[in-house]
């Protein structure tokens, strides 16, 4: 029946170079998706898609068109196995670490290597893959004869060689065409919605960063050497260092030409006064809130990387000397905190190679408190005091807030007390920015909530607050427009203006106050190690020089003449930079102490579950232990059963019909069903 099939395909031309990119394809979907019915399904969802993704493997396969039928039905066969096994590692690489293959896992040769046990059951798979191919190569010269006649052969090859050259030359103008969008926060929705072959193509534009000129080991040593620390540490003073990056915080008072019924946000202004404070620039407007976090946290600049990308999803793939790292290299513990899931921004993976020693997100916060659509900030708040309590170390706290995430609604919510007027605002805008500030409103006393914990557990301790960005307060920045606040968005003035947050610091333990502070983000790692009088690294010490010399804010580079700075004035800076995340890693060479070491204890969630003990009732099990949160599930024999949660130190089941040989695991899976936490297996 088969064969039969084949040659009815093979017998109508058209129909069969049709046929056989669009089964390459559905192979590369299924396999990539984990079913056919799910390709199927993002055919149906995504029609444009899936049109260019076929048209591109229509382009691939057909240009070996030109060969004899025999040897383009083996090629073909060839394709369909690569592509199908490029699928299946796809989808298996999704299920343990949460993201698809990408291009920039190329690179990483060694690495998966490295870690090749964890693939043990894609060799098998591969294995098959391999037997088949080999089969259908024999099948297929077997019982297809030979043809030596080449009519229509040129037609199609041409065709499909003009096909693969308009994707190769043109793709930036065919993504704008079929308004194809790149989702950079999450790697998994990217290849959900574009396709494996589309959302591989559109990574491919940020993998690969030039290198650049007199990169050498000599000119990395010279740099190093030449920026020492240039500010004072105490290896005794361990303060606690806590960040709070505040989801789209800002001020709306500094829109001169509107003015509200009551001061928003009065205990943030109330700081600015009294604590060192000023204005950080943030690399993005309005969304992107990763690439402020990779700024702050490592020290290098989004400036030197393509436009559009997330450094997170693209270019952090080995550990990184990041504050975290510093910091645990002087005694502190370190925590980062995310009242959100888990994988995004690729979170889970990213803090790892950070230094981190562990990640609490939402999935391990009982019960908590929503504000409209996201966790409110009080519940943040609170995790942050209790782990200040209940370390015995100094803390380094990074907590991320969701509080404030847009989109703001257009229609104003009845209960806003706080009412903004400008001249100019209509209805829409008014209600956006009423909206927007109530909201932070509810942030500010988050912020009062935190400083008030803070003192009354009166450890020495710093925070410095901060939003990721502006808020995008409209469309095309209308809220902005109509409030005077910028024109059109494009000048020097207007990007400071839509790049600019304000940012505020408190300490218990100096008197020491600077106002009107400006940095960009790259530097507040920095200016955290020298407010608490920490030691940092070759990156820091350069940042440190650099603010020193007043070089203390970088900006897009399409500003830079505008700005008043020289080609020169970073180079030393990205020519490090490019050493630390993409080059050999010379400065490592000249301090090894300074290369950041395997982080393998760091875990997700505020510590791993512990089974210490099972006791049966008269119709329930009682798991007994330790970490124990809401979302946990007990695993019997290795499989999820129905779980109660009872405290911190008790979980129920349904007694099970047979206790003998059982085993028992908790388990912890995030919203991509990936587990992400899991205690010790308890035999009976």
């Amino acid at each position: 029946m088969f064969s039969r099939g084949l040659k009815i395909i093979t017998k109508n031309k058209i129909l069969f170079i049709l046929t056989v990119p669009l089964i390459v394809l559905l192979a590369l979907e299924s396999f990539s998706n984990g079913s056919i019915m799910k390709a199927i399904t993002w055919i149906k969802s995504y029609p444009s898609e899936f049109f260019l993704s076929y048209l591109l493997m229509f382009g691939i396969i057909n240009i070996f068109y030109i060969l004899p039928k025999r040897a383009y039905l083996v090629t073909a066969t060839i394709f369909l196995a690569l592509f199908s096994a490029l699928g299946f590692i796809s989808q298996q690489k999704l299920k343990l670490k949460g993201d698809p293959l990408l291009p920039s896992d190329f690179l990483l040769a060694k690495e998966a290597m490295g870690i090749s046990d964890h693939f043990r059951n894609v060799f098998v798979v591969l294995g098959i893959l391999l037997i088949v191919t080999v089969a259908l190569i024999r099948f297929i010269l077997k019982h297809i004869a030979k043809e030596r006649k080449q009519r229509y052969r040129s037609i199609v090859f041409l065709c499909s060689f003009f096909v693969v050259f308009i994707f190769y030359s043109f793709f930036n103008s065919i993504q704008n065409v079929f308004a194809l969008q790149l989702i950079t926060y999450s790697q998994s929705l990217n290849y959900e919605q574009n396709g494996t072959m589309l959302g591989f193509l559109m990574d491919t534009e940020y993998l690969k960063v030039t290198k650049p000129e007199n990169y050498q080991e000599n000119a990395i040593n010279t740099i190093i050497q030449n920026n020492t620390s240039s500010y004072p540490v105490n290896a005794d003073f361990k303060p606690n260092i806590i960040f709070v990056m505040s989801e789209a915080f800002w001020d709306p008072t500094l829109m001169k030409n509107v003015s509200f019924n009551q001061d928003p946000i009065p205990f943030f202004h109330s700081l600015q006064k009294s604590q060192t404070s000023g204005t950080m620039v943030s690399p993005v407007y309005g969304g992107g809130t990763a690439n402020t976090e990779f700024e702050a946290m490592t020290g290098f600049s989004t400036q030197f990387l393509p436009n559009g990308s997330i450094a997170y999803d693209q270019y952090v793939n080995r550990p990184i000397e990041a504050l975290p790292t510093i910091l645990n290299r002087q005694g502190y513990a370190t925590s980062a905190i995310h009242t959100y899931d888990d994988w995004f921004y690729s979170r889970d993976k990213v803090y790892q190679l950070e230094g981190f020693n562990k990640f609490i997100t939402k999935e391990f916060l009982n019960n908590p408190e929503y504000k409209g659509p996201y966790i409110r900030d009080t519940v943040l708040t609170q995790q942050i005091l209790n782990e200040v309590k209940e370390t015995d170390k100094p803390d380094f706290i990074y907590a991320v807030s969701m509080e404030d995430h847009g989109p703001y609604d257009s229609t104003e919510d009845p209960g806003n007390t706080i009412k903004a007027s400008g001249a100019n605002l209509g209805p829409q805008s008014q209600a956006i920015l009423d909206n927007y500030a109530n909201r932070i409103s509810d942030v500010d006393q988050s912020l009062k909530q935190l400083i008030d914990g803070l003192k009354q557990i009166n450890q020495p301790t710093m925070v410095i607050f901060y939003g990721d960005h502006l808020p995008m307060l409209g469309d095309n920045y209308s809220v902005y427009k109509e409030a005077g606040f910028i024109k059109d968005g494009n000048s020097y003035q207007d990007y400071l203006n839509l790049h600019s947050v304000p940012f505020v610091t408190w300490n218990n333990f100096s008197t020491t106050v600077n106002h009107n502070l400006k940095l960009s983000s790259n530097f507040m790692g920095t200016f955290a190690l020298q407010l608490a009088q920490k030691s940092g690294s070759p990156m820091t010490d350069l940042l440190a020089n650099l603010m020193q010399k007043g070089n203390d804010v970088i900006i897009n580079k399409d500003y830079w003449n505008a700005a008043n700075i020289s080609e020169d004035t970073f180079k030393d800076y990205e020519l490090l930079q490019y050493d630390l995340l993409f080059g050999k890693e010379y400065g490592y060479d000249l301090k090894p102490d300074h290369k950041p070491p395997s982080n393998t204890s760091y875990i997700q969630g505020d510590a791993l579950p512990v089974i210490t003990n099972v006791t049966p009732s008269e119709s329930s099990l009682m798991i007994e232990g330790n970490n124990f949160v809401e979302n946990d599930q007990v695993y019997l024999n290795g499989k999820a059963v129905k779980t109660t949660y009872c405290a911190p130190n008790s979980l129920t089941i349904d007694l099970p019909q047979s206790m003998a040989k059982a085993t028992f695991q908790v388990k912890l899976s995030d919203s991509r069903n990936k587990v992400i936490s899991k205690s010790n297996v308890y035999k009976n």
